[in-house]
């Protein structure tokens, strides 16, 4: 087995080459190959400039090429191999014929030479150099800072980097057995571990002399430890809460990243790098549905529950293709703090946007909301506007509900349930034309009294559509007499005049169901028992959908046989179970991408973490700083005027 100092100069073994201008000579700054005599000074005894100790490497270096060395290094075997232990016996010499490999250096620290080997020689670092690929042969270079303790890495490297936990006993242990003597005058040294109020830490080993050596558990990445910008990232793009992850790191002694750093880095890194990813998501689907006549469901989200909110969303989405066309956010600062006016405005600003993309609008599907309504009667005239038939459903069950509240009526609550779903029916078969909607809706007061069949068809067919019913069905008591209390309250409610005109907007059978479904999701990201600021609220929303997009074509999963999954489920509303389909595993495929994008965007940052936020052009704090109407006064004042139940009266 040859040594490192047989090698000649083509040779393709790594050695450690100590930059002049590093603090910590017994840590390498980077990788360089044998170099030649005319370049090298030969450092002398005893100085502290060269790696391992001198008179071992003096020796193994001497006869005929220690002139073209600029250090000696202990060796390190390559690959799988176990922690070191504390020798029995003195090491042999001809473990320095050994060349290091670089990654478990940097890792263990340059005191190794003592450690067991686990596995076969052909796999020490130098041999066998014929059935190394080829992309092992040009000089690894390892970039370290000016200390040597952190090892940089770029931005593609730094998004694979495997993330461990270890009890600080277990780190002690390990550190102090990779280097147990000062390598410049071979003194037992003392490993000292600090935090680094991240989750890195920190080594220093220190001999009696002052001689130290520093090492880090992570890379860095612009003077960002990879762990803290990666815990950041996840923290957002797994839709958690700083505040409860903190805590959970308070309670398990889990060394972590503070809220400052991390609003620092999800203001700067995290929250721009979605709004991207958003944009290029975007850009395709307005390629893809440019020259079609859009169908598009519209429906705001508040971002807290009741009428109290901030922050409103307004998604539109494709009906026909389930594509998020566009998405509006609307702060009540930009309504004079009127939060039921916000969904109405970002209804119009919404539409607008989309016309600019160069987007053609057909059709639009809204809940009732009035002045989205009025909107589209005066100002679209050429655009249908349906209503959700979901809705129209759900309102009408509220009347029929209030009606049979009372002992007289008693008897409408049995057909409250088939009373919406003949309102289904009316609408999925009337095609579009509104006098049918209206004539097959006209059977419904005849249907309850047994009474199938009936006069005047109101532009329509003059009998129920359904099968001849059942003998044992003709005798029930649940038929509702002509003229009867509950009829007439039945009566009443479908045949109201606001009612009957708005059926036109149920005619073309239209449902949100999806974007109801796909605002329920936004929760996973943007809770509305949280506050966010504006730039995180718009992050946030903006990978719920980055999420649904990526996900809402995956299969279900399927038996052996083929078939569908399905799983029974209790539903509140039906007040029964239902089968409820079962899709495949998500994969979220985006995630390393948009990683990888926070930390390029950190890696190629020239300005200091840590500095004064800037606003987004469309941040509502530009036309008002605070919701309150005026500035906070101080807090002695407002104990001062402050006066409890229980107090005495001045």
């Amino acid at each position: 087995m040859r040594s490192a100092a047989d090698a000649p100069s083509s040779s393709k073994g790594r050695l450690f080459h100590i930059h002049s201008d590093s603090d910590a000579p017994s840590l390498p700054s980077s990788i360089s190959s044998i170099r030649s005599a005319s370049s090298v000074h030969p450092p002398e005894q005893g100085s502290g400039g060269n790696l391992g100790h001198t008179s071992t490497a003096t020796e193994a270096a001497s006869g005929r090429d220690l002139q073209e060395l600029d250090i000696s290094v202990s060796f390190i075997e390559k690959g799988d191999f176990i922690f070191p232990k504390e020798p029995e016996e003195p090491a042999d010499d001809s473990e320095e014929e050994y060349v290091p490999d670089a990654k478990a250096f940097l890792q263990l620290g340059p005191s190794c030479a003592n450690m067991e080997k686990y596995g076969e020689e052909e796999e020490v670092m130098g041999d066998n150099e014929a059935e190394k690929p080829e992309e092992e042969d040009e000089e690894a270079v390892v970039e370290t800072t000016r200390s040597g303790m952190h090892v940089k890495l770029r931005a593609e490297e730094a998004k694979d980097a495997e993330l461990f936990v270890i009890t600080k006993s277990r780190l002690q242990d390990l550190v102090q057995k990779a280097k147990s003597t000062c390598h410049s005058c071979g003194s037992r040294v003392h490993a000292n571990i600090k935090s680094t109020r991240g989750s890195a830490a920190h080594v220093t080993w220190e001999c009696p002399l002052g001689h130290e050596t520093k090492w880090c558990s992570q890379e860095v990445i612009n003077g960002s430890h990879v762990g803290d910008m990666k815990l950041a990232s996840a923290v957002v793009l797994s839709g958690n809460n700083i505040t409860k992850v903190c805590l959970m790191a308070q309670f398990a002694d889990l060394s972590f990243i503070s809220p400052s750093t991390f609003f620092a880095l999800q203001r700067k890194y995290i929250a721009p790098a979605i709004e991207n990813k958003w944009e290029d998501i975007q850009r395709e689907t307005v390629e893809k549905h440019k020259g079609s006549g859009l169908v598009l469901c519209g429906d705001g989200r508040n971002d807290s529950p009741g009428h109290s909110a901030q922050y409103l969303t307004y998604t539109f989405m494709d009906h026909q293709t389930l594509d998020v066309i566009h998405i509006e956010f609307m702060d009540k600062r930009e309504v004079s703090m009127k939060s039921p006016v916000m969904e109405a405005k970002a209804f119009v600003q919404g539409l607008v946007a989309i016309r600019q993309k160069g987007l053609e609008v057909a059709e639009v599907i809204t809940d009732a909301h009035s002045s989205i309504a009025k909107h589209m009667r005066v100002n679209e005239p050429d655009v249908k506007h349906s209503w959700d038939v979901w809705h129209g459903a759900k309102n009408l069950g509220k009347k029929l509900t209030k009606v049979s509240a009372r002992a007289a009526t008693r008897g409408l609550v049995f057909w409250i349930r088939h009373v919406l779903l003949h309102f289904w029916f009316c609408a999925r078969t009337c095609a579009g034309n509104v006098n049918m909607l209206k004539a097959k809706w006209h059977g419904l007061t005849h249907h309850v009294t047994n009474k199938h069949s009936w006069v005047s068809g109101m532009y329509g067919p003059a009998e129920c559509e359904h099968a001849p019913l059942d003998p044992e069905k003709e005798q029930r008591e649940e038929w509702l007499q002509p003229g009867s209390d509950s009829h007439r309250a039945l009566v009443e409610v479908a045949y109201d005049s606001k009612f009957i005109e708005k059926l036109s907007y149920y005619s073309n059978f239209r449902h949100t169901s999806t974007l109801e479904s796909f605002h329920n999701h936004i929760l996973m990201y943007a809770s509305k028992r949280y506050s966010f600021d504006y730039q995180a609220y718009r992050a946030r929303n903006l990978l719920a959908v980055i999420d649904y997009m990526a996900h809402k074509d995956r299969p279900m999963k399927t038996d052996e046989q083929g078939n569908p999954k399905y799983v029974a489920v209790w539903s509140k509303h039906a007040n029964n179970y239902v089968a409820r389909p079962v899709k495949a595993p998500k994969t979220y495929p985006y995630i390393q991408g948009l990683i990888e994008t926070i930390l390029h965007r950190r890696e190629v940052d020239q300005e200091p973490l840590f500095q004064k936020a800037v606003l987004l052009p469309q941040d509502p704090r530009h036309l008002r700083p605070r919701l309150a109407p005026y500035s906070p006064p101080p807090v002695k004042d407002i104990l001062a005027r402050r006066q409890g139940r229980m107090s005495e009266s001045p």
